[in-house]
């Protein structure tokens, strides 16, 4: 191998940086053969990466874009890559559309804080809010309706029977229909009484198991224990006519102290303003209320209807109020139509059990108690 270096016109720093190489040498490496005289020599400069000229750095993220130009670099691994990259399709960016996440997703809490957070909202949850006075509706009035003077003929027990079992019945005592009816308002489960005869300011007759002022304490019990138990699955008693005997306090206790004895409630039918029978009832610690409208003293449907509004008066007034009846087919056929529409009187049928109250007892246990 010969190497001839340098030229006429090249300078010394030319010199240096170009070598010039046989291209016999390549012959001889070869083995084509010793060189002679002859042979001409052309030179061949060899290129080397640092006589292209400085190559200026890039970011590696610019490195990785595509370009528009090819890079040449003097880095042995960039001679294995590919020179230009492929040309890839272009594809519009799309950003999806990502729902927020909740903040409870967002939040790590602890458990501690948690149950911590638990509680208290059990403790909201459960707490009730206070009740305040424009909270509270008012109660509807209420009236309750009783039909009395039952027991004498059919008509009479059939058509209250066929009235709203609310309506109580109070039937008098060994009447030809007493027991028939009393049977089936009891099948109703209906309110039914014993419609008690007692004597009255005229001295008109009773009827059978009547009660009279001049009767001796055994009498007047044991007459009305035999009308009680006449009569099956009553639950109180009142009083037919009565305007007497109402007025007499010693007859009125033997009265209180027989239903005490049964746990019946009275109805003061209050056929006398001087009538005791309601107080005494609630010495005796019975449960009671009295008649606050007769409806059919006239027996009109003109003068029960005027009766029946002025029943609804009061229980506006009062909040509830009483009516007692009886099986005329005068008053019959009113209530039965009445009874029907009283949603728009903005009142409420109820039984007469739900106006009843009580007191406690106000006279001491040996004056109360039977003998």
């Amino acid at each position: 191998m010969l190497v001839l270096s340098g030229g006429a016109n090249a300078s010394e720093t030319e010199l240096d940086r170009v070598e010039y190489v046989s291209v016999s040498a390549a012959n001889d490496m070869a083995g084509q053969g010793e060189p002679t005289e002859n042979e001409t020599f052309f030179e061949v400069p060899e290129v080397l990466p640092q006589h292209l000229g400085p190559v200026l750095p890039t970011l590696k993220n610019e490195l990785e874009k595509p370009s528009e130009h090819p890079v040449v670099t003097d880095s042995p691994k960039s001679i294995s890559q590919p020179m230009f990259e492929a040309v890839k399709p272009w594809v519009p960016a799309i950003v999806p559309f990502l729902d927020a996440p909740a903040q409870s997703d967002t939040k790590v809490v602890s458990p501690s804080i948690k149950t911590n957070l638990k509680d208290k909202k059990s403790k909201q949850e459960v707490a009730p809010a206070k009740k305040l006075a424009v909270d509270t509706h008012p109660k509807m009035p209420r009236i309750a309706i009783l039909i009395d003077d039952l027991g004498y003929n059919r008509h009479g027990m059939e058509s209250s029977l066929s009235l709203p079992t609310e309506v109580a019945l109070a039937i008098l005592p060994s009447t030809p229909f007493a027991t028939q009816t009393a049977l089936t308002a009891q099948k109703q489960k209906r309110i039914t009484l014993l419609h008690a005869p007692m004597e009255n300011q005229r001295e008109l007759k009773l009827g059978p198991g009547g009660l009279y002022a001049k009767m001796t304490e055994h009498e007047l019990k044991e007459t009305l224990i035999k009308d009680l138990d006449g009569l099956p699955g009553i639950q109180g008693v009142n009083n037919h006519m009565g305007s007497l005997l109402t007025t007499k306090a010693e007859p009125m206790k033997w009265v209180m102290e027989t239903l005490k004895g049964r746990s019946l409630f009275f109805i003061d039918s209050l056929t006398s303003p001087k009538s005791v029978a309601e107080k005494t009832a609630q010495e005796h610690g019975l449960e009671t209320v009295s008649r606050d409208v007769f409806l059919d003293n006239i027996r009109t449907e003109q003068a029960i209807d005027k009766q029946f509004s002025r029943l609804l008066k009061l229980a506006r007034l009062h909040g509830s109020a009483l009516a007692i009846g009886h099986p005329y087919p005068e008053t019959m056929a009113y209530l039965k139509k009445r009874l029907n529409h009283l949603d728009k009187d903005g009142v409420r049928l109820v039984h007469l059990s739900d106006l009843l109250t009580s007191s406690p007892v106000l006279i001491p246990p040996s004056i109360s108690s039977e003998k």
